[in-house]
């Protein structure tokens, strides 16, 4: 089994509800095909570079899977097929220390403690 790191990116309109249906239903995918999902981060709603379909924002989100690469092609096939995402990747993870948490779910240098929000003032 390979490691593989598939993101794809559906309308910015899409209901929660739609959203969480549309994961499971990939991660039943992964599952009934002898593979299983790592892990699966919703980065939420983003600014795209360029518009697509007209859209200018959409939701991300990135599933780690372990699978067959024929497994690989069946899922990007159902990304094709869902007139819901608007574009898909899916790579191959040659590095497993690279399967931690991505660098969108790391805090942001503001954010962590032991660096001062604002710079001390100058006298």
């Amino acid at each position: 089994m390979l490691k593989y790191e598939s993101i794809f990116v559906t309308e910015p309109n899409l209901p929660e509800d739609d959203l969480e249906e549309m994961i499971k239903s990939y991660d039943q995918i992964t599952v009934s095909a002898g593979g299983k999902v790592l892990k699966v981060e919703r980065w939420g709603k983003r600014r795209l570079a360029y518009a697509i379909q007209r859209h200018d924002e959409g939701i991300y989100v990135l599933m780690t899977l372990e699978c067959a690469p024929q497994h690989v092609k069946e899922l990007e096939r159902r990304y094709r097929m869902n007139d819901r995402i608007l574009r898909h990747l899916t790579v191959r993870v040659e590095d497993e220390s690279q399967i931690g948490p991505s660098p969108m779910m790391k805090p942001r240098a503001t954010d962590r403690e032991d660096i001062p929000a604002e710079p001390p003032a100058t006298i």
